[in-house]
């Protein structure tokens, strides 16, 4: 073989090893490519796409003018503008939908003020919580059966009045169940909650104080948090008010994991919790890594 055949094979034998190592172009089942990712289309259009379910004090909606505020509102809306963003709040969802225009691609993420569990786990990456949610058990104003206990609540003569797809759902089923589930549609007001308790239907709903407040102002007496003493321990405290994105887009993920540290590191977060809960009646502060 001359010296044109050696060089010919050299740069066919060169050709094939970085044909092998070069990773294959991510082609859809109709051999097309794959549309960018969240993380991809976001830094490309400036704009993070969310959706929000109504309860506050997490989300706030103006009745007149549609306009969104709350803890999770003003955190997202923060944290988008210092990774150069800003926010399109594009659909309102609910806690059994939530993450079906995820999957579909019609928003980015659920900015909801929601919280993680292992069961939303299996279908959602979430970012760093910015406080900690307090459940209570609420119960009839006269009520006092599960002050000295909580757990007398797993008893197949107790009902747990539950959001379908809310927290207190899983949370009844996980730690109580053995009593009874009285649901209200995903779709039903968050005032529905403490009603159904107040009027008998249910003899405990578990909820933040939060959502609760409203009621018990306008209805004095018709409801209490369970347990001992003036200011009862929560008997739930789970990572709150997380953003949720799709596993595929676990850069996006990232991104704005190091906005919402940011925030609570300079104690942004803080501020806006106590704006809307003066108390922390609802929160519980996440505690920054540093003395």
């Amino acid at each position: 073989m001359g010296w044109l055949g050696v060089v010919l094979v050299s740069a066919l034998v060169a050709f094939m090893v970085v044909k092998l190592l070069s990773p294959a172009p991510i082609v859809g089942g109709s051999g097309a490519a794959v549309a960018e990712g969240a993380f991809e289309r976001v830094l490309r259009t400036g704009v993070l796409r969310c959706s929000y379910i109504v309860y506050p004090p997490e989300t706030i909606k103006d009745p007149t003018t549609g306009e969104l505020s709350g803890v999770v509102v003003d955190v997202t809306e923060e944290a988008a503008k210092r990774l150069g963003l800003k926010v399109e709040w594009v659909e309102e969802v609910n806690f059994s939908n939530m993450f079906e225009g995820l999957k579909a691609g019609s928003h980015d993420a659920v900015c909801a003020g929601i919280w993680e569990n292992p069961r939303r786990a299996r279908v959602a990456l979430f970012t760093t919580p910015i406080d900690y949610g307090l459940t209570f058990a609420f119960v009839r104003g006269g009520d006092k059966r599960f002050d000295a206990d909580i757990m007398k609540i797993n008893s197949p003569e107790v009902t747990i009045a539950v959001l379908d797809g809310e927290f207190g759902e899983y949370l009844a089923k996980e730690r109580f169940p053995k009593a009874k589930l009285y649901h209200l549609p995903s779709t039903s007001d968050v005032a529905q909650v403490p009603e159904t308790v107040a009027s008998g239907k249910a003899d405990v709903a578990f909820a933040q104080k939060g959502p609760m407040k409203l009621y018990m102002q306008h209805n004095p007496g018709k409801l209490r948090v369970a347990g001992v003493g003036d200011n009862p321990a929560p008997i739930s405290a789970m990572p709150g008010n997380p953003i949720a994105v799709r596993y595929e887009d676990w850069k996006l993920k990232l991104m704005l994991d190091a906005a919402l540290k940011n925030l609570i590191n300079n104690g942004f977060v803080e501020e806006v919790i106590r704006k809307y809960d003066p108390k922390l009646d609802s929160y519980a502060l996440v505690a920054v890594p540093f003395r």
